[in-house]
């Protein structure tokens, strides 16, 4: 008997499923966006760089870097100009080179500037069943403090931050990183807090964090070159080829160069020069930001990256990279397949004793003829040694808050950490020191590429504003006097672009209604205010000289 099934008619779909498939499918996509994913907005540029409001941005013709900058024009509502730079030029630095737009760049690079965008982000919404928000997540939430919110309309201005406090334990932003310690006493009590306690200990970042927050300082790879200028009016390598009593060695050649070469075997040092370029946190997203006294000073920074790429000529070549900073030396040295981490204390210009961290032996060496990629990372209070991606040796050491405060003041902490309720003695720039840094190297001639700085982002301590319920107090976690105590429900955040940041660092009262249903303590974020965790950039801003929109894939990135 013949098969006749496959010239059987299918059975038409009525309209009624057709619709009840529309419907079903709408159903699980609010659910979707409701539940499990959404889709935001970066408002301003308080995550910047790491995540941009609407900006602008530009490149240099001199050294071909690309920087971004928070709009200038604004009306008095705040909002920005479509186009910037229409009535003056924009006073925007390259941040690589120091040249200025109008002076040393081409004045048409600040004018009629059309404003770009904010970028767009995917946010994973917390499902507490089954994850817990995790420190140094960037997170998006309910802002607890605007006036003018109501949460029972849902009107309520989301806001995003970088998640630094978790529920039940106390915060200290000491010398630009977070301490932590479970919390001693109940939240809420503001007393003043023992910064010298055994349970302190530093709240280190991952690999993939850390990377994700330096700042470039400087990268020999954006040196300007142009043989029709001279730009040594204006333009001074950071860097400095030192013999090792600290006169010029002429066996170096670095300036109106890229890459940099050592034509001698002997002894010599590369050294970081603070005078030139200090090594600071600022911005250069906010250097046209007006009105705003936190962007006008700046902290000097001793948490950093060193990286560069290494090609020796000879067998024997050794590295060295060296910090000083609060009160110490610390030394990461590489020799052949042998690493060895090292301190030692320093007073009045006295070194003490050497103190080994950590001897490691690795399989990564400086092979002659062969370009190695190696960073030394000083953060965190530990001293890192990366070989061609790899992390091949780790030394911690630990200090409490005021044992942090006393080494990079240089006084007795007791002088700067005694009970206050009016100003920061730890707010004042002025105390903090420029950072001392060099690469020393030694047997055989050698080549580097890529030679580059970076610093970790530096939470800096602060007061409250004027108006304020806590107005000339320290801001919040960042002095004794001002104890961040974490109830089991409080998370604490800040935001990466820390001298330009309305965070929980300064938060007033909470708004009367959230203080009534949900929290009333002050810097905090509630778990029922908490939305979720910013992962993707899946839009960025679009390429602002393109006639058709056209979004910048290339910015497209996981956001850690």
């Amino acid at each position: 008997m013949p098969d006749t099934t496959a010239t059987q008619p299918k059975p038409p779909h009525s309209i009624k499923e057709t619709v009840s498939s529309l419907i079903i499918a709408f159903i699980f996509a609010f659910v979707f966006r409701g539940f499990v994913i959404e889709a935001f907005v970066i408002p301003t540029g308080s995550m910047a760089p790491t995540l941009l409001g609407q900006h602008l941005r530009f490149q240099s013709p001199e050294s071909g870097y690309t920087w971004t900058v928070d709009p200038w024009e604004k009306n008095k509502a705040n909002i920005p100009a479509k186009v910037q730079g229409s009535a003056k030029t924009i006073a925007a630095t390259d941040p690589m080179t120091g040249a200025q737009i109008g002076s040393e760049l081409p004045q048409e690079l600040g004018r009629n500037q059309r404003l770009l965008s904010g970028d767009r982000i995917f946010v994973l919404k917390y499902l507490y069943s089954i994850y817990d928000p995790s420190r140094y997540d960037v997170v998006v939430f309910k802002y607890p403090g605007k006036p003018n919110s109501d949460l029972r309309t849902g009107e309520q201005e989301n806001y995003i931050k970088r998640l630094v406090g978790l529920p039940n334990e106390e915060i200290a932003l000491v010398d630009g990183d977070v301490f932590r310690r479970p919390a001693p006493m109940k939240p809420g009590m503001h007393e003043y807090s023992d910064w010298n306690a055994g349970e302190w200990e530093i709240a280190r970042k991952s690999e993939r964090t850390q990377r994700e927050l330096w700042q470039p300082v400087y990268n020999s790879v954006s040196a300007p070159l142009n043989p029709e200028r001279d730009l040594r009016r204006w333009f001074t390598n950071p860097w400095q080829g030192l013999t090792r009593d600290g006169s010029a060695d002429t066996n170096w050649q670095i300036d109106d160069r890229r890459s940099y070469t050592y034509s001698s075997a002997t002894p010599t040092t590369l050294a970081w020069d603070t005078d030139t370029r200090p090594i600071t946190d600022s911005y250069s997203y906010n250097e046209v930001a007006r009105g705003n006294p936190y962007t006008k000073t700046t902290f000097a920074v001793a948490d950093v990256r060193l990286a560069m790429g290494v090609e020796p000529e000879q067998e024997g070549f050794t590295l060295a990279a060296s910090l000083k900073a609060r009160g110490h030396e610390f030394r990461a040295e590489i020799a052949g397949d042998q690493i060895i981490i090292k301190m030692r204390p320093i007073t009045n210009d006295q070194p003490g004793e050497w103190r080994t961290l950590e001897e490691a032996s690795t399989k990564h060496t400086l092979t002659p003829g062969t370009v190695t990629n190696v960073e030394v990372w000083f953060v965190d209070q530990s001293v890192q040694v990366w070989i061609d991606g790899s992390r091949v040796a780790n030394a911690e050491y630990a200090w409490s808050p005021s044992l942090r405060t006393e080494h990079t003041f240089g006084v007795p902490s007791d002088d700067l950490l005694r009970p206050t309720t009016r100003g920061n003695p730890l707010a004042n720039n002025d105390l903090y020191l420029q950072p001392q840094i060099r690469w020393e190297l030694a047997g055989s001639p050698v080549t580097l590429y890529r030679v580059r700085l970076d610093r970790d982002i530096f939470y800096r301590p602060g007061i409250y504003n004027r108006g304020f319920t806590r107005a000339g107090q320290p801001s919040l976690g960042t002095h004794p006097s001002q104890p961040n105590i974490l109830g089991p429900d409080q998370f604490f955040v800040c935001g990466d672009n820390s001298p330009n940041s309305l965070d929980g660092r300064l938060w007033d009262s909470p708004d009367p209604w959230v203080a009534q249903q949900i929290d009333p303590a002050m810097g905090i974020v509630n778990r029922d205010l908490l939305i979720g965790k910013a992962f993707f950039v899946y839009f960025p801003s679009l390429h602002k000289d393109k006639k058709i929109p056209i979004p910048d894939v290339g910015r497209m990135r996981f956001i850690w």
